[in-house]
């Protein structure tokens, strides 16, 4: 998989950069409860990438002595949050990127190498799943709604973070063609909308849509976070690479063409 931010956040590591060492437990968007009085340094940006975090956690309504799942677990964080908040929680992370799983914070928690549309998990065998801001990614999002479905026990939940086109067809034209590839270029593999949205998602996987929020107001000062970090200490590659995609992002969020949300399944 191609995923050029991570190559840059992982030979940023190597050199111990610090704008990289940011990184170093999640790697999303930030949530501010104020956007417009938000603190988009490092350590308000820090603290607002926790806040998403624990909004997308908290929608699957985990409980102590579950069984969870972070899908897309990237370096771990969500996991080592989740291990200290529920001390008797089984916890297993997957990622198809093994470099990440290499360079995951320390935990109680299982890591596996593996295909988020293919998962390695036995059926019914969780309570709760989670995908934060890394199911753009999959090759597809239905068949990873399916996989999830398959692995929920009834009841179970799953809680996501995506970035959400307003019109999904888009992809179809020539314009949404070359934003998806601009977007790629810093951001690496993005998926398309084979299916339409959430709601028919849903409904082909058979899971129930409990919460579907919009909130991309919320999430904006991310930008401005990422390019003070940028220009405060530029990566090794070439800096146009990175910044140009997170800048169209912006725009496109901005304009409302894309929408930032975190969703929450139900299986029945």
């Amino acid at each position: 998989m191609d995923l050029p931010y991570f190559d840059l956040l992982l030979e940023g590591r190597e050199r111990g950069d610090a704008s990289a060492n940011v990184f170093e437990r999640f790697v999303h968007w930030g949530l501010w409860s104020q956007p417009w009085r938000a603190r988009t340094d490092i350590e308000g940006y820090l603290g607002a990438m926790e806040r998403l975090n624990d909004a997308v956690v908290a929608g699957a309504q985990i409980s102590d002595g579950m069984t969870i799942a972070d899908i897309g677990c990237g370096f771990g964080g969500t996991l080592e949050r989740l291990a200290r908040r529920f001390p008797t929680a089984r916890l297993v992370g997957l990622n198809i990127d093994h470099r990440q799983l290499a360079n995951a914070v320390e935990s109680r928690s299982g890591l596996v190498c593996g295909d988020a549309c293919k998962l390695p998990i036995a059926t019914t065998s969780c309570e709760a799943m989670l995908a934060v801001e890394c199911i753009f990614h999959f090759p597809s999002r239905l068949a990873f709604l399916e996989e999830a479905a398959r692995v929920l026990k009834p009841g179970g939940r799953l809680s996501v973070s995506d970035f959400v086109p307003v019109a999904p067809r888009l992809q179809d034209s020539w314009i949404g063609r070359a934003l998806i590839r601009e977007i790629g270029k810093g951001y690496g593999d993005v998926a398309g909308w084979e299916s339409g949205n959430y709601e028919v998602f849903a409904r082909l996987a058979g899971l129930v849509i409990e919460e579907n929020r919009n909130v991309t107001m919320r999430t904006l000062p991310t930008y401005l976070s990422l390019v003070r970090l940028a220009l405060k200490r530029p990566l090794r590659r070439d800096f146009s690479s990175f910044i140009r995609p997170t800048i169209l992002l912006l725009l496109l969020s901005l304009t409302g063409i894309v929408r930032y949300r975190i969703i929450t399944f139900r299986k029945l």
